[in-house]
């Protein structure tokens, strides 16, 4: 089954920017969660709904680097994101 185009921040997670960086609270767990600044980006992009292939695009504008080194980043994270349950698919 393919992965939903489209995602959002769960609704039991809070989170802010503080500087450059993201931090994630999960509030039923009361884990928390440290982003970089790329991470950071991937993160609210995908939290605002934005495709991952878009998400990826940007990132790697913004960064210089090719878009193969970040998309296999950026799958790598948004999997581990969603086993953490800290985004949710939203239905097209």
């Amino acid at each position: 089954m393919a992965k939903p185009a489209r995602y959002r921040h769960a609704a039991h997670v809070s989170w802010r920017r503080v500087d450059a960086e993201a931090v994630i609270l999960n509030v039923d767990t009361s884990e928390y969660y440290s982003l970089d600044k790329v991470a950071a980006d991937i993160w609210e992009r995908l939290g605002r709904g934005k495709s991952l292939a878009a998400t990826v695009s940007e990132v790697a504008a913004l960064y210089g680097e090719r878009s193969e080194r970040v998309e296999k980043d950026a799958h790598a994270f948004l999997a581990d994101l969603l086993d953490e349950r800290l985004l949710e698919a939203v239905s097209l």
